[in-house]
């Protein structure tokens, strides 16, 4: 019987989580294509039919879980227009990791278990190209219109106050997501409470 399109991609994603399992408790290198075939009674050929090696199916796992799903939810609240929508942007992002298991053990995965070559990575930014993992693009357009509307100092490189930003979250995020089942760490309080001591620096006084 052939396939339809729903069958193919129910059978992607069939796949895409077994490889997340296998991934997260073997580590990347360590997992094979029997290994994920194996956790949902598939051959190994078939595994094969729908992604030709690892990179091509670590690709698809950061287009699933990032781009698909975790980008997409970032972006219904558009742009942030000043400092205070741009923390309660952070404010979801991290209501949203703290609440989806299935996204810690991924970037927990993604951070501690791939060991990334540069043919790794070079294959995974050839099917996915620019993934705006952590909104760098959005933290700088939010400075800039605060900046437009007086709430941000006018001398304030807009650009470097968005590394600041981003590497502080991303500092928080990997402490969370490697500390996260052998501590009671708080990713809300943890960034939220350096995110208020950076804008408070860029702050324009009244």
């Amino acid at each position: 019987m052939r396939k339809t399109k729903e069958d193919t991609e129910n059978t992607k994603a069939r796949i895409l989580e077994a490889a997340l399992d296998c991934f997260y408790e073997r580590g990347f290198s360590r997992t094979s294509f029997d290994d994920i075939a194996q956790r949902i009674n598939m051959t190994k050929g078939a595994v094969y039919w729908h992604f030709k090696d690892k990179g091509e199916l670590l690709a698809a796992l950061i287009q699933y879980h990032i781009k698909d799903k975790f980008e997409p939810m970032k972006e219904k609240g558009g742009v942030p227009a000043d400092l205070n929508e741009l923390r309660k942007l952070f404010v979801r992002e991290i209501n949203y990791i703290e609440h989806n298991p299935d996204l810690q053990k991924f970037m927990f995965f993604v951070m501690a278990q791939v060991e990334w070559s540069d043919a790794i990575f070079n294959k995974v930014a050839e099917k996915l190209g620019d993934i705006r993992v952590f909104g760098l693009d959005i933290i700088q357009k939010a400075l800039t219109s605060a900046q437009k509307n007086g709430q941000l100092m006018s001398g304030v490189n807009i650009k470097t106050a968005a590394l600041v930003i981003v590497n502080q979250w991303r500092g928080a995020l990997y402490y969370y997501v490697l500390k996260r089942e052998s501590s009671n760490v708080s990713l809300k309080k943890s960034f939220l409470y350096g995110l208020d001591m950076i804008l408070n620096q860029l702050r324009k006084e009244c």
